[in-house]
């Protein structure tokens, strides 16, 4: 531990900032976007540093007591904080209260760290997200390629996953909602996973039912629906990280076995699409006079781009997003807090 560090928790210290870093390096800091409840987390830590310098308070710690036979968690308030009041967790219903022992400066250092880690999150769905480009894009643009009956029931579930990671704050700070939408990602990923064996099933039938005498109709649907295939990997995609999230599951055996079965299905599925666009690539080049040179010219480009993004390394750039933010979630933080209450988070 640095000399002018404190270890107010196990693992978590507090350094002095030096006076020459500069916080508005986009490049090197991010500012968090807190909500209420975070700013007066925050804010409260900060108010409490000079009691934390405190020789004395250093040395004592926190003891939580529970009745004999009583089982819960501290209740979390809504503006911060914890009561001494217990709830189970399974039925919600009060079970008796509990005290703290020299607690207030050690309290107030988990609700603030707790608060950063929830805004950082949000930091990172966002850059997820945004790497994701299906479901990043406009519902409208979505809805133009969307077909079939899988079409309302895709585009709800991609509605849901915008909402469950736009709000990632805001619901953390409600277990009874947390816990609802935990469930609901677990069935998003269902329904995703149901929906991409159906547009791969849909591949193989075009393929298997195409016209020689109308190749460019056989081309638009297996780009609609290679369209529709890419958007529901990224639901299945988000779905995972977004659970992964939401749980604050970060069990290192946890998060390797979410990397392998989530990388693994994703590589078969693209390994079936590749082999579809193949099939597609040779109907193309054995074509003679079908419809006009510009079009196929246009096409054999399109589908050669496809299949290059596929088999340019061993990873696809989905399963490298799948990846890297897992990675991500496990990896140390450096929070820089100013005088103003202000959160920022060192990118690089």
């Amino acid at each position: 531990m640095n000399e002018t560090s404190l270890d107010i928790l196990d693992g978590c210290e507090i350094l002095p900032l030096d006076d020459n870093v500069d916080l508005d390096n986009k490049d090197k800091f991010t500012k968090l976007s807190l909500t209420k409840s975070q700013h007066i987390q925050v804010s409260a830590l900060m108010s409490q540093l000079p009691a934390l310098a405190s020789a004395d308070m250093l040395s004592k710690t926190m003891m939580l007591r529970f009745p004999d036979g009583v089982q819960g968690v501290l209740m979390q308030l809504k503006n911060g904080g914890y009561s001494t009041t217990l709830r189970n967790v399974e039925t919600g219903k009060i079970t008796g209260t509990a005290w703290l022992e020299s607690a207030a400066p050690q309290a107030v250092c988990l609700a603030a760290f707790s608060a950063m880690a929830i805004a950082s999150g949000q930091y990172f769905l966002a850059q997820i997200n945004n790497s994701l480009a299906q479901i990043s894009s406009g519902l409208d643009k979505i809805l133009e390629f969307l077909y079939g009956d899988k079409r309302a029931e895709l585009l709800s579930e991609v509605s849901f996953i915008r909402f469950a990671y736009e709000n990632y704050q805001a619901v953390m700070e409600h277990s009874e909602q947390r816990i609802a939408t935990l469930i609901s990602l677990q069935n998003a990923r269902k329904v995703a996973m149901k929906d991409i064996e159906f547009y791969l099933s849909d591949l193989s039938s075009i393929m298997s039912e195409k016209r020689s005498n109308d190749i460019s109709a056989t081309v638009s649907k297996m780009i609609r629906t290679k369209d529709c295939l890419d958007l529901s990997l990224q639901l299945y995609t988000m779905s995972n990280l977004l659970e992964v999230y939401y749980s604050e599951n970060f069990d290192s055996n946890y998060i390797s076995f979410v990397q392998s079965e989530a990388s693994s299905y994703i590589a078969k599925c693209e390994k079936r699409l590749l082999k579809y666009l193949g099939q597609l690539q040779h109907l193309l080049t054995e074509s003679k006079g079908l419809f006009a040179k510009s079009n196929k010219a246009d096409y054999i480009h399109q589908i050669d781009d496809m299949v290059l993004e596929l088999e340019v390394s061993n990873l696809s750039p989905l399963q490298m997003t799948l990846k890297s933010a897992l990675s991500e979630s496990n990896k140390e933080r450096d929070f820089y807090l100013s005088q103003d209450g202000n959160v920022y988070l060192k990118v690089s």
